[in-house]
């Protein structure tokens, strides 16, 4: 009966149960139509009871018939229920767990993918060591065959040190190039017992050639990689090689964009570069120095700098504003001019050669390097050639043109003995000062370019004072020349003797030559400690300010009405500035205009320090 019972499903329980109750209510009422009208014999009481007994004993057996095998399938459906409910939960927790696994795999291709990567793989080789459930591992970057560095997650100094120097695992994957795999048995103080270890290095090859470029290297306790964990290795170690190779393409970017710009940085001319797909403009070092006024922050020598042009505000120091505000606009607008500019800034101080280079990219233009090159030297090199000229020639066609016609008038006319020896006489004037111009020349050349040869001995400037008063001062008769020194101390220095005579006496010859109206002309002597000063003082003529910075020139005259009768090759002054300056010395002049000049020569008594 039990078994029958256990075999019926819920609802054919429900409907016997319903029955019996049904039966219970059909009885109830018999019994209760016997006792309708409030009197009742023995014998229906008897019926009665019996009736009762028998619904009661039916409730009862059906409840107990019945009710317990369905407790007894409430409570196994209950324990079916909690055991799917565990089940649930296991799924759930292990769909969360794939969940995160899945969460860190999208991170790693992210961290793989991303900016960071390229300077850190410590985050990749932190999850690819979650993601396996790995207990440490390292990334190992290798180039022509050699570990140059190692990533390190959950390993020692010493095990790093182990894994670069001695591991025969490793050393078999630089060889084999293939993925490699080894367990040993191993045992520490940590643990006290024995244990085993195994570990997998997969080596990262490039895509194109197969050359190894890294490895990753993972190590756990409970078991070796199955074959599915070996071909999800061997996918992070694809997705490892293509950022490493990444990582190596932006390196050299980062590093051919450093060259590059330091190459433009140390370029002297100055440079703009207009990008026109970025809408950008980079400067060079020479042209935030050019344009210092404009308060360009400067990037660094490794770097180019962006900068905001303001076109006008950029043409204020040129001379030639509209001409080259114009070109600059042609650059913006994308038609850069073929044809270069000369300009000059702040008034001809300083003279530009500007051009502009278009820069194409897949035949489309892509921007325009416009460079503005400093020809002042040049410049000034042509003014010099052509004054230099100027000047020699001019030098140069006086005494010849007086030889040339006292020598045609002596051999076409009969003169008179003392007429020809007074055209001999001028022939010879003027053949010595041509003599003198072509050697001062000669002489200032073999200075300028370090092939004058002195003779070095100790010379006392006073002695060569005295000498070089006594000589000038009988040229003439309305100077007075005099020695201003104490005769007691020692003016004595190393130098080279005719070429101090030499200096002294240009500087005597212009003081007495500058002093057309007579005067004082004073030589003073001061020792100070190391040098000896020598000055020249007259009170003549006097410089004018705008010519002292190029007093010392080659050439050069002071342009008035009273020196134009002066002679001169314009020579001595610069002669003297480099016998000077071949002495370790330094010559100036401090002169009032009408009121006299007054020639300073510091010398310095030691050959030790002019050989420094």
């Amino acid at each position: 009966m039990g078994k029958w019972i256990e075999q019926l499903n819920s609802r054919q329980i429900l409907g016997i149960l319903y029955g019996v109750c049904i039966t219970s209510l059909v009885l109830t009422a018999i019994g209760a139509w016997f006792v309708r009208d409030d009197t009742v014999s023995p014998t229906e009481l008897l019926t009665l009871r019996w009736i009762w007994m028998t619904g009661l004993v039916m409730f009862i057996t059906a409840i107990l018939l019945i009710g317990r095998p369905l407790i007894t399938r409430m409570v196994s459906q209950n324990e079916n229920m909690r055991a799917k409910q565990t089940e649930m939960q296991s799924v759930l927790e292990a769909s969360k767990q794939n969940e995160t696994k899945l969460q860190y795999r999208n991170e790693l291709i992210e961290v793989l993918a991303s900016k960071e990567s390229l300077l850190d793989y410590s985050a990749v080789i932190e999850k690819i060591v979650w993601l396996t459930e790995a207990e440490f591992g390292a990334v190992l970057l290798v180039k022509d065959d050699e570990i140059t560095s190692v990533v390190p997650k959950g390993m020692t100094t010493e095990q790093q040190e182990d894994l670069k120097v001695q591991s025969l695992l490793l050393k078999r994957v630089m060889i084999s190039r293939t993925l490699e795999a080894s367990s040993k048995k191993v045992a520490d103080q940590l643990h006290g017992y024995p244990y085993y270890i195994h570990e997998t290095v997969i080596p990262v090859k490039d895509p194109s050639d197969g050359t190894m470029i890294g490895c990753l290297y993972l190590a756990c306790y409970d078991k070796p990689f199955d074959a599915s964990e070996t071909s999800e290795l061997n996918a992070f170690a694809n997705q490892l090689a293509i950022s490493l190779l990444r990582t190596r393409l932006y390196r050299q970017m980062q590093q051919d964009r450093k060259e590059t710009a330091q190459l433009i940085n140390s370029v002297r001319e100055a440079i703009l570069y207009f990008n026109y797909e970025e809408d950008t403009i980079v400067g060079n070092r020479a042209f935030i120095r050019m344009f210092d006024e404009l308060q360009f922050e400067y990037a660094g020598y490794e770097e180019l700098t962006t900068l905001s042009i303001d076109i006008e505000q950029f043409a204020e120091r040129v001379d030639q504003q509209d001409l080259f505000i114009s070109y600059i606009e042609r650059v913006f607008d994308q038609e850069p001019p073929e044809d270069g500019l000369s300009i000059s800034l702040d008034q001809g101080d300083c003279f530009l050669q500007v051009y502009a280079e278009s820069i194409y990219r897949d035949g489309k233009i892509h921007g325009t390097m416009l460079v503005l090159r400093d020809v002042t030297a040049e410049t000034e090199i042509d003014r010099m050639k052509s004054e230099l000229v100027s000047t020699v020639s001019h030098e140069l066609r006086t005494p010849l043109s007086s030889i040339y016609g006292f020598t045609e008038l002596m051999l076409e006319r009969d003169l008179k003995a003392t007429r020809r020896e007074l055209y001999l006489k001028t022939i010879h004037d003027e053949a010595k000062r041509l003599s003198y111009l072509v050697n001062d020349f000669l002489d200032l050349q073999k200075m300028e370019a370090g092939k004058q040869t002195f003779e070095w001995e100790t010379v006392d400037l006073l002695e060569l004072a005295l000498d070089s008063i006594s000589f000038y001062q009988e040229t003439t008769d309305s100077h007075h020349l005099h020695l201003d020194a104490d005769v007691g101390q020692d003016f004595k220095i190393e130098a080279d003797l005719e070429g101090m005579r030499q200096l002294l006496g240009n500087l005597l010859s212009n003081a007495i030559k500058y002093s057309p109206e007579g005067g004082n002309v004073l030589v003073s002597l001061e020792r100070l400690e190391g040098q000896v000063v020598m000055k020249v003082r007259d009170n003549g003529m006097g410089i004018p300010s705008s010519a002292l910075p190029n007093l010392f020139g080659k050439f050069y005259r002071v342009d008035n009405s009273d020196r134009r009768k002066i002679g001169g090759t314009g020579l001595g002054l610069a002669i003297c500035k480099e016998i000077a300056k071949a002495h370790d010395g330094h010559l100036h002049v401090e002169s009032i205009y009408g009121e006299g000049s007054t020639f300073i020569c510091e010398l310095p008594t030691s050959k030790e320090a002019i050989h420094q």
